[in-house]
């Protein structure tokens, strides 16, 4: 049966519209088409190309680069060729591609250009015992490369070895596709890596195809839909979202010039569908708002008035509440005048669904693109899910939790609160981690997400925080330092916030401001400054955040809110090892990285003298040395 498998829906989909677009992309300011047909033998010769280099069954291949269709195109020809497929992120340093290089058994490297090739030669003498070949698919300055690095090749020089191999085997992809067991592994992708180094989650075919289909009996896509690929394809989230549904019901894939062009690209497509990580949402919001901020008095003055009436029908929606006939005409006015062209000015005009998930997200920032005219809901899954377990329904939306279980999929709680899930979409387990993936079920089937939550009487899944990161100050209080974060980072002016206080007297916040916002509100005040390092510490930009962080304060019982903060001299960053790659906290890191300001916090000190080894990802290193203010929240 060929819609049992990631390969079968290929092969089905070229057979029944094999002039129909599948994918496109942008390249020099043009969207250029792939059809199904296109795509189908692309992925062939890709297939036959690898098997004749030595891709056997079982064989691990890794791509590393960014959201292009050659991505798509070695994904699916390393399935096709018996081999298991997994991504890195494009931005990973070459000490984290050597991990997981090493780690995946990885014998062939598909990655995109120069950058990701010089990542692979600065480590090549390390990974040489496990890589066999390294296949570059945009070659552009490397022509001397081929000849000095005989392990490297093109792309399309495997695409014309599978060409000639396609004579004799013409069929290749449809009997592989007849061939392929749906409970053997599809893929490998990494987890977020919060607490340590990332493992390898093991998906199968079923477990996609089931999370895409159960999602799809929630969320209806229709053959022709546009999507956009704008999360990396190396996350769950992608993967499932957009590549499995992609496939499922023939949906146009487009895929932007480059990572710096997806807003202009976003705008240009206006897809139906769109979804990202909270951190998407709050750039976006944080854009608006740069944007509003730098308006004339009119246009700002009827932006505040259209918000500020839409987000009071929207609470009254969500609530069962009438706002009142005044505020409902007054709120349809200002949609068609002011929010509508807004939508349409972000590329999220024709958006019929919008989806946020990967993490937790404000229940401000959900508010405020509801109040947008935006149909956005929650998702609560991970990698070992199949990126799904819980989301909102059409007319029974709340922001604060995260819904209800997709259709076939069980959730309950631990003794302890811990959420577990059971359905076809729960993974095979950790690569290379018999112990992991034990620890990760329970005695009768059901995953541990680590995640700690409750039902509530509506039905709906409330998730407080990972299970371990839950803090208890000295009178005994428990409370999820992440639901303060996210607020705070719904502050077009706060990049990112960690707080603490466990085993603590009071709650404590370390925050990074957004550069360009921040910068923007100090040179319209005529606030001058040099670097991040300047304007972070100026006494107006520390009044700026305490007002933030007073406003927030004051969602919270008195015992939970934040009595102390810094600002620090840099934006938290995945090269540090201070991020995941998706844009997570690494709580423990951060703690142990920033642990002498984080004392500081709880002492009397007025300011901390940072000495600090930071990194880029071209392997540099420096010292990042300076003192940070340290200031009360008034009571």
């Amino acid at each position: 049966m060929l819609e049992d498998n990631l390969i079968g829906l290929v092969v089905k989909n070229a057979l029944e519209r094999p002039n129909g677009v599948a994918m496109r992309e942008k390249r020099f300011g043009i969207w250029r088409p792939t059809t199904w047909q296109a795509l189908h033998d692309y992925i062939q010769r890709f297939a036959l190309g690898l098997r004749a280099l030595g891709l056997e069954n079982g064989t691990n291949l890794m791509i590393i680069g960014d959201n292009k269709p050659e991505w798509i195109i070695a994904e699916f020809a390393c399935m096709a060729a018996g081999g298991v497929p997994t991504g890195a992120y494009p931005d990973s340093l070459s000490e984290e591609l050597e991990y997981l290089i090493v780690y995946s058994d990885a014998v062939f490297l598909v990655v995109r250009d120069q950058e990701q090739a010089d990542k692979i030669l600065s480590i090549w003498k390390r990974i040489k015992p496990k890589v066999k070949t390294v296949i570059v698919w945009d070659s552009r300055g490397m022509s001397h490369y081929y000849e000095e690095y005989p392990f490297m090749r093109r792309f399309e020089d495997v695409v014309s070895m599978g060409a000639e191999e396609e004579t004799r085997q013409s069929d290749f992809l449809v009997n592989r596709a007849k061939e392929i067991d749906p409970s053997e592994p599809a893929m490998m992708l990494t987890t977020s890596g919060t607490t340590g180094l990332p493992k390898l989650s093991i998906l199968s075919h079923e477990n996609l195809i089931f999370a895409c289909d159960s999602f799809g009996q929630v969320v209806k896509m229709e053959k022709g839909d546009e999507i956009l690929s704008a999360a990396p394809l190396s996350w769950i989230g992608e993967q499932m979202f957009n590549v499995t549904r992609f496939l499922k019901v023939c949906a146009h894939y487009n895929f932007p010039e480059e990572t710096e062009t997806l807003r202009k690209d976003l705008l240009e497509l206006q897809p139906y569908y769109f979804g990202g990580t909270p951190v998407v949402w709050e750039f976006l919001i944080s854009t608006i708002q740069a944007a509003m901020d730098n308006a004339d008095f009119v246009k700002r003055f009827f932006y505040n008035l259209a918000l500020k009436t839409a987000l009071k029908c929207t609470e009254a929606d969500l609530t069962g509440v009438d706002p009142g006939l005044g505020n409902r005409i007054l709120h349809r006015f200002l949609t068609f005048f002011v929010l509508r062209p807004l939508k349409n000015k972000v590329g999220l005009g024709r958006v019929r669904v919008a989806i946020t998930g990967g993490g937790a997200i404000s229940p401000e920032v959900f508010k405020y693109f509801k109040a947008l005219g935006l149909d956005l809901r929650q998702v609560f899954g991970q990698s070992e899910c199949g990126g799904i377990a819980t989301t909102h329904r059409g007319d029974d939306v709340r922001p604060e939790t995260v819904g209800v279980p997709i259709p076939d999929v069980e959730i309950k709680l631990s003794d302890d609160g811990e959420i577990l899930v059971c359905g076809k979409n729960t993974h095979l387990g950790y690569y290379k981690n018999e112990e992991a993936t034990r620890e990760c079920y329970t005695e009768d089937g059901f995953l541990r997400t680590g995640d700690a939550g409750y039902f509530g009487e509506d039905g709906h899944l409330y998730v407080f925080d990972r299970a371990k990161d839950i803090m208890t100050i000295d009178d005994g209080t428990r409370f999820a330092p992440q639901d303060i974060e996210t607020r705070l980072k719904f502050s077009a002016y706060i990049n990112e916030a960690m707080v603490s206080g466990d085993n603590r007297p009071f709650v404590t916040a370390i925050v990074s401001i957004d550069l360009e916002n921040v910068g923007n509100w100090a040179k319209k005040r005529g606030i001058s400054y040099t670097t991040f390092q300047d304007l972070s510490q100026r006494s107006e930009v520390y009044q700026l955040v305490q007002a933030e962080i007073s406003q927030i304060n004051a969602r919270f019982p008195k015992n939970i809110r934040i009595k102390r903060f810094a600002i620090l001299l840099k934006q938290l960053h995945p090269d540090d090892g201070e991020l995941t790659r998706t844009r997570k906290v690494r709580r423990g890191f951060v703690a142990k990285r920033y642990q002498a300001l984080i004392k500081d916090l709880y002492q009397s000190r007025k300011v901390h003298e940072l000495d600090l080894e930071i990194n880029y990802e071209d392997g540099r290193k420096s010292v990042l040395k300076g003192t940070i203010a340290i200031e009360e929240i008034p009571s």
